[in-house]
């Protein structure tokens, strides 16, 4: 099966008392229609990528608009659309990459398993380990900005989030979307565990909170408590 390239810009700019300037840069990338970001420090001239899934020469051209070199790679998560780009990435620019220990299979076949989806070959490829492994409680600083490292199971065994509170962010990837949530059915998923990750760690984060998420559009925690069925009583849709 050929899938044809997707892809949307979408970004906005956080001024920290005017020392600092944070853009965060939204590129829909891969078949799977998967967020990728970029968050660039103006300042400093550098750059996170938050879950390179693929379109890496994409990415390399919104970093070059950006004039900001790529030094850290953070992963929510490992499933092929998230990491598929980070090899290629990390062979580009050099950066560390930052995620959870507990996923090595899944960054280890990511090329079998886009065999299995019928992607071409050399569209995404096995993603590295990490230089820095991440379980939660830590905090990663960039830009003058502190986030916050949620261990959020339950899409996938080892995944995480990213919360900046002063800039009122959730990097969430696949935990929570607008009017839905993480699909549990692949391996290493459970439905039980996902909701109990939602409830504790991100629904008790401000209602103000913007929720950024690994597909689709971004919403707020306060929108999704009031209007997402999966969120509300008896709500396993």
């Amino acid at each position: 099966m050929k899938f044809a390239p997707h892809w949307a810009i979408i970004s906005f700019v956080f001024n920290n008392l005017g020392e600092s300037v944070l853009q965060v840069r939204s590129l829909v990338v891969t078949p799977f229609a998967q967020n990728c970001r970029i968050i660039a420090d103006a300042q400093s001239k550098t750059a996170v990528v938050v879950d390179p899934g693929g379109d890496v020469p994409l990415i390399e051209a919104e970093l070059q608009k950006l004039g900001c070199r790529c030094v850290e790679i953070w992963l929510t998560h490992s499933h092929l659309d998230h990491c598929g780009g980070v090899a290629a990435l990390k062979q580009k620019t050099n950066a560390q990459l930052i995620a959870h220990p507990g996923e090595r299979e899944m960054r280890a076949h990511v090329r079998d398993i886009c065999a299995m989806y019928g992607l071409p070959a050399g569209e995404m490829q096995d993603c590295p380990e990490p230089e820095r492994e991440l379980v939660g409680g830590e905090v990663l600083s960039f830009g003058g900005q502190d986030f916050r490292v949620l261990f959020t199971p339950g899409h996938s065994p080892g995944h995480v989030v990213f919360y900046q509170p002063e800039l009122k962010i959730l990097l969430a990837g696949d935990t929570l979307f607008q009017g839905s949530i993480g699909r549990t059915d692949l391996p290493g998923g459970d439905y039980d565990t996902l909701m109990g990750s939602i409830h504790s760690k991100i629904l008790s984060l401000p209602d103000d909170t913007r929720v950024l998420p690994g597909h689709g559009d971004e919403t707020t925690v306060g929108i999704e408590k009031r209007s997402n069925p999966f969120l509300q009583e008896g709500g396993n849709v």
